[in-house]
């Protein structure tokens, strides 16, 4: 395995670490894998360590190429600049998929909670042209081929009951903005456009709804665009692979009803590449 990172801030806050598979003489028919993207939580004020590298292994584990983006957060998450990191990371990724042995058809963009909502954004706002320029990109070069939203923030009503942390962060000056609101809360921009979902959540989550995931699904299905959802009952916010390799230390974050997610989603994804 061959691990690099590159950098797309001059201070080196953002970044894409990059976890791959090269291609190997022993064998000769192996073809370019597909690429997974992952986004951790954190409110767009940390960065999920429990939802960054040991998420990148078990996907490494399923065939995939994988990368870790370490988007802008605190005093720097004003939208749309985290959005703004996952298109240039995105356009990278695929224009250097020979570099990197992965089919650039087959990105999927993996976010969990805030990065779900990071994840959610740009799969709904990618063909909008002013924040295409803003991040220097064209086409559908920085477009995911297909969203993975592990627990996603989709409104913005998880965001204002932890107002200071999170929604000034993201708004900024434009904090009573109702057209900037609108623009953040993902589902009011679902569309043709929108890549393939596969969502997951818990019912006792009890810091983001299961409803934003049903939310974002309905629009989804109200636009025919292809999705998959899993609404499990047991687990806290945060239980990334529900497993005690990603445990907090208390024990509450392993549910073996939830663990299986994973392995949904890869099958999903499959379906979806092959």
């Amino acid at each position: 395995m061959q691990q690099d990172v590159v950098y797309f801030s001059q201070d080196k806050r953002v970044s894409l670490t990059a976890y791959i598979q090269p291609q190997c003489s022993e064998l000769p028919t192996q073809q370019a894998l597909p690429a997974v993207i992952i986004l951790p939580g954190g409110g767009y004020k940390m960065l999920s360590q429990r939802e960054s590298d040991p998420v990148a292994f078990a996907w490494l584990a399923k065939g995939y190429n994988v990368f870790i983006l370490r988007y802008s957060i605190q005093e720097h998450a004003a939208f749309p600049q985290p959005m703004l990191d996952a298109f240039q990371a995105i356009a990278h990724v695929r224009q250097q998929h020979q570099d990197y042995n992965i089919d650039p058809d087959k990105i999927a963009l993996l976010g969990f909670s805030a990065g779900g909502h990071l994840a959610a954004s740009v799969g709904t706002l990618w063909n909008r042209n002013e924040y295409q320029d803003l991040a220097g990109v064209k086409g559908q070069e920085h477009k995911p081929n297909a969203l993975l939203l592990a627990y996603p923030v989709i409104t913005t009503e998880w965001m204002k009951l932890n107002i200071e942390a999170n929604l000034k962060n993201i708004l900024r000056d434009k904090f009573d903005d109702p057209q900037m609101i609108s623009t953040i809360t993902c589902h009011h921009n679902v569309g043709a456009h929108t890549p393939p979902t596969f969502l997951f959540h818990t019912t006792e989550d009890q810091s983001v709804p299961a409803s934003d995931s049903l939310k974002f699904a309905c629009a989804l299905d109200e636009h025919s665009i292809p999705y998959e959802l899993h609404i499990f009952q047991r687990g806290p916010h945060g239980i990334s692979r529900a497993n005690a390799l990603t445990d907090d230390g208390t024990g509450l974050k392993i549910e073996p009803e939830v663990e299986c997610w994973g392995d949904l989603a890869a099958a999903w994804l499959g379906r979806l590449f092959n």
